[in-house]
């Protein structure tokens, strides 16, 4: 069991009574990817709106909401590098139809409508210069568009091979499980495990100990760690980021193998 949605479920449940689909584009917890686009058009034959939650897909994949033909897209820069805050994307004339609670001399039109109060300037500024940076690591030539392309074709590659072998790698050890779909699906650089015999906060402070940080319990996806059987003691998750390195890999695999059971 990979962990990845099904689609013939998901589309057998949509129909005339669906008013809004919430779909998650990316698994922060097993790095799987979803077809949003498939999902989302199977939603608007029958009139309901749909809404992403793009948090751990956009430090991954360039983002194209007309393509995915999503009302509203969610996400937050800190997964891109940038400050702590999030990002929401509305279509323009849906966001135009809520019934939002609004003092009288608030806008009445979007995007003003949603932005009642004094803004993070800080945080806006900072997302900004965030995609800028990460822009640049896609080269000089072309337009921020393009730039942002060849940034994501880069950290994709790179992200799939360190990806393959910490796999590998985890895969080889004795009493690791692994969660999630293998190397070579759409996913994420980011991998779900245990080791029999010992505890998952207690893999993650061994971890720690050999300067490798990795995070442990269910990432707030309590129902898809509960289907694995590890509500209790959750799962240890490791990714792979634009500045993680091959040599931070062999280190992970090393302080795996000697963890006391």
């Amino acid at each position: 069991v990979t962990g990845s949605l099904d689609y013939r479920a998901l589309m057998s449940a949509i129909g005339p009574r669906t008013r809004v689909l919430a779909i998650g584009a990316a698994s922060n917890a097993l790095g799987t990817i979803t077809d949003v686009r498939e999902a989302a058009g199977k939603a608007r034959e029958h009139g309901a709106l749909v809404f992403v939650d793009a948090v751990h897909y956009a430090p991954h994949a360039l983002i194209d909401v007309q393509d995915m033909g999503c009302d509203f897209l969610a996400c937050s820069a800190y997964k891109f590098y940038g400050p702590h805050i999030g990002v929401l994307y509305a279509r323009r004339e849906v966001a135009a139809r809520l019934d939002l609670p609004r003092l009288e001399p608030a806008p009445s039109d979007p995007p003003e409508s949603l932005e009642t109060g004094t803004q993070n300037h800080e945080g806006i500024v900072g997302a900004a210069a965030a995609v800028e940076w990460f822009a640049s690591t896609g080269g000089d030539a072309g337009t921020r568009r393009q730039r942002l392309t060849n940034a994501y074709h880069e950290a994709h590659l790179r992200g799939e091979a360190l990806l393959e072998a910490m796999w590998e790698g985890l895969s080889g050890i004795d009493g690791v499980r692994l969660y999630g779909p293998p190397p070579g699906t759409p996913r994420t650089p980011t991998v779900a495990f245990t080791v029999n015999g010992a505890a998952s906060e207690t893999v993650a402070k061994h971890l720690a100990a050999s300067g490798v940080f990795a995070s442990h319990g269910d990432f707030y996806a309590a129902t898809v760690i509960e289907r694995y059987g590890q509500a209790a003691e959750g799962v240890v998750r490791a990714g792979c980021a634009i500045y993680t390195s091959a040599e931070e890999v062999e280190r992970l695999l090393a302080a795996v193998r000697t963890v006391r059971r």
